[in-house]
């Protein structure tokens, strides 16, 4: 367990406050509160927690701890161009120029990073891929773990009407999604159960609220 705690601690310290840093200036203009700069840190909270809870089975390494960290701080960078659901890949090509545009060294597993910042937001979850250590994994249920709970209900209430779904299609889009995340996430991590019951909590208390607004609006 401190092997995991000390990857996380030298990845944070050689790229967390300059990546945040950039996040935060890509949002300056564009007034996105629910998936701001904000968002990208509890993802890499989650993604901490998760990297924790199967370190134990998987003994996660540096590597992966970094590549986590990199795409938990880019993945929704894109929405700052393109509000769409396939905003991955403007996330990815911003992810590409920071590296150039800083002159940095690259990651030894960068196309991963890509691949998953890419690809995160396919909630039809069409990606094959059934790793629980894989980047991807850990960066889409990373995400998903923010749209459980309270924050989600903002979260969700605020993209959505961004993106044109009026207050009677609300909650039906939202819980339809919300489901889709909920099966990911327990197909992945089912077998860590007290990380597992946490979280579930957190999906039927939004799942609960959109279900009581749905009676409202119809």
């Amino acid at each position: 367990m401190d092997a995991i705690k000390d990857y996380i601690s030298k990845a944070e310290n050689k790229w967390l406050d300059q990546l945040y840093n950039f996040c935060k200036d890509q949002f300056t203009q564009k007034q996105i509160p629910s998936h701001d700069h904000t968002h990208h840190l509890r993802v890499w909270k989650y993604s901490k927690e998760i990297l924790t809870a199967i370190n134990e089975n998987y003994k996660i390494d540096y590597t992966t701890v970094e590549s986590c960290l990199i795409a938990s701080l880019f993945h929704d960078i894109g929405l700052t161009i393109n509000l769409g659901e396939d905003h991955g890949k403007e996330s990815k090509n911003i992810c590409i120029k920071y590296f150039e545009d800083h002159q940095l060294n690259k990651p030894n597993n960068l196309e991963e990073i890509l691949f998953a910042i890419e690809n995160h937001d396919d909630k039809d979850y069409k990606t094959e891929n059934k790793n629980p250590d894989s980047v991807l994994s850990i960066l889409c249920s990373a995400d998903d773990l923010d749209a459980f709970g309270n924050i989600g209900v903002i979260r969700y209430t605020e993209i959505y009407l961004l993106r044109g779904i009026n207050t009677q299609e609300l909650s039906n889009c939202v819980i339809n999604n919300l489901d889709k995340r909920f099966v990911n996430f327990e197909q992945t991590y089912k077998e860590f159960e007290s990380f597992y019951n946490t979280h579930k909590l957190r999906y039927l208390e939004t799942k609960g609220f959109f279900e009581d607004l749905a009676k409202e609006t119809t």
